[in-house]
Formats: structure tokens, sequence, C-alpha cells
């Protein structure tokens, strides 16, 4: 049993008890016998939101520029979040709350790219439209697609981090 947030550290002689109350009040375990039965959990801090898998999504409800967006993330050892995917868009996109959202996407020296340094792939991405000659970019909920915006606008933010696996 590994204790939350240090992934490979022993529990100290005492704990495994207290870390398994914890897993069997905080976790849906599943059946065991279950092909998708998962030993672990995934938990979210307070007012983060976990749609399955391993990364916790936070909504603001308030607004700010993209650059004050990306540093309260990084205040929360968080991401603005990255939609790399087109299933990550439908996912968020059906919870957005009808806002639109900053997102990790900026144009730099080097082109488009995600707040992790990743270039924007060069593929046909259907869902991503950065036609407006703007330096950010945001995710219009109504369309469930991303466009560009001048960076000072002032727009809600989403920002993204794993989850603690608790063992």
């Amino acid at each position: 049993l590994l204790t939350p947030g240090l992934r490979g550290s022993k529990a100290p002689a005492g704990q495994n008890e207290n870390l398994q109350g914890l897993k069997e009040k905080l976790c849906l375990m599943g059946d065991a016998n279950s092909k998708n039965y998962r030993p672990a959990c995934s938990l979210c801090p307070v007012n983060w939101k976990w749609f399955g898998g391993d990364t916790c999504f936070y909504f603001s409800e308030k607004e700010a520029t993209w650059q004050e967006s990306e540093d309260d993330c990084f205040s929360h050892n968080a991401s603005l979040l990255m939609l790399k995917r087109k299933s990550k868009l439908i996912s968020i996109s059906q919870i957005s709350q009808k806002r639109s959202y900053w997102i990790g996407l900026s144009y730099g020296v080097d082109g488009w790219s995600w707040i992790d340094d990743t270039k924007l792939s060069t593929k046909r991405m259907d869902w991503i439209d950065l036609s407006s000659k703007q330096n950010c970019a945001y995710l219009f909920y109504r369309k469930s697609r991303v466009y560009s915006e001048n960076c000072y606008e002032k727009y809600p933010w989403i920002c993204e981090k794993a989850a603690v696996q608790l063992i």
C-alpha cells in the first residue's frame, strides 16, 4: 500500500490500516472478478472534477487573461487544458457549463504549441480553427471547437493535473 502522493514509498507501520480505511471510504473499487477491475483509485482535490482516467480538471468561475489563467493553473501544480485528442474535447464539452474557456494552446516564435511545449499537430484536426491571427486559444462550448483570441481578453479557464493514485 502506498502513501497518497508518494509513489513507491512504503507507508509507515500501522498506517496501512488507516490507508485501507480511507481507500474503502473514498474509492469505488468495482468487482474484483471483473476484467475492468483496477486495484487503484484516483482522487482529485476539492472543487476539481474527475471523469475517469487519471486526470483531474478545474473549471474556473472567474475570468482572466490567458497568462493569468496559466499562472493560476501553475500555482495549483497544474497546467491549462490540452486538447490533443478529439475524445478529450468531447468529454470536456459535455460538462463545460455553457461557457468558453482558455486552454493551453498559444502562438509563439515557432508557431502554435501546447503548454507542455509540444507543437500543434499538422494533421487535420477539424475541431481546431486558428485562422483569426490571434495568439491564444479558447474552447467555444457551443460548437465544441477551439478558436484563437487576443490573449488579453478575459475568459474563465480549465486546468488539468494528474489525479492522486491511492493503491
